[in-house]
């Protein structure tokens, strides 16, 4: 890190609540590591933004950015480098309506038979007809392709696993795809073995969960007009110069998620290839790698940006090496080592609250260990 970085302004508070799904129902569909909460782009989308304007997100992952601007009448460019991400944020983003789902869930006979093979180790998670199920709905949904098939693939990604009755698996974690090998030792610990669960009647109060906030055609309308991309968030060809009125994202952190591994059922589910992408993700446990590539990205931020607009970076604090590190500085740090003088550093928003349910499952408690301050460096471009 440079001896000497400029001094940003540092403010601290509660700048949104801390209580769980006070948002729009269709932010809560799908479960994904280390998605911010939707509060977060709200407060940034509605202090810098008008209605009309066009926001970014060049590391969409589950589409929080993208969705929260859709709703509040915003324009929206989603990015990613991961295949998954991208799907997740353009299917939310273009929702149909419950008589929809209803049609589509109708076409199906839940009855037929698949032969598509399929890794033996999903048996762990689902019992033979409930898997059957599921094939049969795979299957359907590759031959139909509409809007509607979908969202419902959307709403079949979010039950896949689970630790409740509404989920189409015995029980196992929510918030990620547990190995098999894991999931076992689950299985053998609690003494369960996966029963049938009907797959139809899931996806359906699902359904009426996700879209219990209506705004479909509001959604929907405003998404006609997003742009999504699958880059490098260092090389955002499509995204044109001088495009974006405000930036809200979050890089990954290190190589403190493993965005493959940790969708792997949902991959399966999707035929999404994990090794097509691998070695374009950014993650890495060298710090100098991520800040260099920080530099970069910076530089494509200030391409895109335009003049007087924002860019927000929510990165928090991270256990490297035995040693707490502030990401945020390293950011600004790599903003000044990249000689990006465009782009200008103006404060430091830190959010301190209590932690989601989420968070206690790893074990993460407040102040003390993992990512536990969310920290948003601001940037404003010249």
């Amino acid at each position: 890190m440079p001896a000497t970085l400029p001094v940003i302004p540092r403010r601290e508070g509660e700048y949104w609540t801390a209580r769980q799904r006070q948002m729009h129902s269709l932010h809560y569909v799908v479960s994904y590591r280390a998605a911010f909460k939707p509060e977060l782009p709200d407060y940034f989308i509605r202090k810098f933004t008008k209605a009309g304007q066009v926001v970014g997100d060049p590391f969409c992952g589950r589409g929080t950015t993208v969705l929260q601007a859709n709703i509040l009448g915003r324009y929206a460019y989603a990015n990613d480098i991961n295949p998954f991400a991208v799907w997740l944020t353009r299917t939310k983003t273009n929702p149909v309506p419950l008589s929809e789902v209803c049609a589509f869930l109708a076409t199906i006979d839940w009855e037929g038979s698949v032969a598509e093979k399929y890794p033996p180790e999903l048996l762990l998670f689902y019992h033979p007809k409930t898997l059957q199920e599921l094939l049969i709905l795979k299957k359907r949904i590759r031959e139909t392709k509409s809007p509607a098939a979908c969202f419902v693939a959307l709403l079949a990604v979010s039950r896949l696993h689970g630790h409740s009755p509404g989920f189409f698996s015995v029980y196992t974690m929510p918030q990620f795809s547990v190995p098999p090998k894991a999931q076992y030792r689950i299985n053998r610990k609690r003494r369960q073995v996966p029963e049938y669960r009907p797959v139809a009647p899931r996806l359906l109060a699902k359904a009426k969960a996700a879209l219990q906030d209506n705004l479909v055609a509001g959604i929907r309308r405003m998404s006609t007009h997003n742009c999504y991309t699958r880059r490098d968030a260092r090389a955002l060809r499509e995204w044109q110069n001088e495009c974006i009125d405000l930036i809200v994202t979050s890089p990954p952190f290190l190589n403190k998620v493993d965005y493959i591994t940790n969708n792997w059922l949902e991959h399966w589910f999707l035929d999404i290839d994990p090794e097509t992408f691998r070695s374009e993700m950014l993650q890495t446990n060298s710090l100098k790698e991520w800040q260099d590539y920080m530099g970069s990205f910076l530089q494509e931020v200030a391409r895109v940006l335009k003049p007087g607009g924002i860019c927000v970076i929510e990165a928090g604090d991270v256990l490297y090496r035995t040693q707490k590190i502030n990401l945020d500085e390293i950011i600004a740090a790599a903003l000044a080592a990249a000689g990006c003088r465009v782009l200008r550093p103006v404060e430091v928003l830190v959010q301190r609250q209590n932690f989601s349910k989420i968070a206690h499952c790893f074990a993460v408690t407040n102040n003390s260990k993992g990512t536990n301050t969310q920290r948003m460096l601001v940037l404003q471009k010249k």
